[in-house]
């Protein structure tokens, strides 16, 4: 027999760079975007178009199961996840983050648990972009640092360009991830829970995250931006002395047949 108020875990996954949820609609979905809907008795998942995926009470059969009929609509899945769990309490006067780092809700509808899964689902997105973006930055840390220096990189063509379009592909991942400054869609039907869904984006840290994550943003861009153009001022360079080079060949094949013996 359980002692004091009811108790149920959330588990948030990042599984893939993207899911396509295209064809997933349900006549039992509690909501479209993101798509939430029950499984098994007690349970409920929540899939998010940037690659996350949020089990609500569910047990581990459940969510592998779940994950395996996902397998086709995960692109460019994860060999390593992003996982965050959270407990959650069922009672009180209002809903809050407690101390000992739980959630408390005054019931357990369908808004809150939304929220709770957008708040978790967003912060394993983070956690993954975070990752990319530092693993970019340590690409680039040698190039910037030959750069200090006053000299162009070296190496092959090749090899620059793939660190370079490699940080591009984060910053594409980065560009079509959710965005904090758009509020959730149940926030629309239900503006009293802005307050609750105040305190979750402060308890995870995700407007100062996704800032930070904004700023590298920012810096890989410019260094990108000033590699491109010194390999652009680079090539141009060797094609000047190039075509001077084959002018001063022409100029000397001419005056040879000047001034050749005869």
């Amino acid at each position: 027999m359980q002692n004091g108020p009811p108790t149920f875990q959330l588990r948030a996954m990042q599984v893939s760079e993207t899911l396509d949820l295209k064809g997933l609609e349900r006549e039992d979905a509690f909501s479209k975007t993101p798509l939430s809907f029950r499984v098994g008795k007690s349970g409920m998942a929540v899939l998010f178009r940037f690659g996350a995926a949020v089990f609500v009470d569910m047990t581990p059969i459940e969510e592998d199961e779940l994950l395996r009929g996902l397998q086709a609509r995960m692109l460019n899945p994860l060999e390593t996840r992003e996982i965050e769990t959270l407990v959650a309490t069922v009672g009180g006067d209002e809903d809050r983050m407690t101390p000992q780092g739980t959630v408390q809700v005054r019931t357990r509808d369908i808004p809150r648990l939304l929220l709770i899964a957008e708040a978790l689902a967003v912060s394993v997105a983070l956690a993954y972009d975070e990752r990319r973006v530092a693993h970019a930055f340590d690409r680039l840390a040698p190039i910037g640092t030959t750069l200090s220096t006053g000299r162009l990189p070296g190496g092959e063509r090749g090899q620059l360009l793939k660190e370079i379009g490699e940080a591009l592909i984060v910053q594409q991942r980065l560009a079509s991830r959710v965005d904090l400054d758009d509020k959730p869609d149940v926030l629309w039907d239900k503006p009293d829970l802005e307050r609750f869904w105040a305190k979750l984006v402060d308890e995870y840290d995700l407007a100062s995250r996704d800032r930070a994550i904004e700023r590298k943003l920012s810096a890989i861009k410019e260094t990108t931006q000033t590699i491109t153009d010194l390999m652009t001022t680079r090539t141009s360079h060797r094609l000047e002395w190039y075509i001077i080079a084959l002018i001063a060949f022409e100029i000397v094949l001419t005056l040879w047949d000047k001034f050749r013996p005869t």
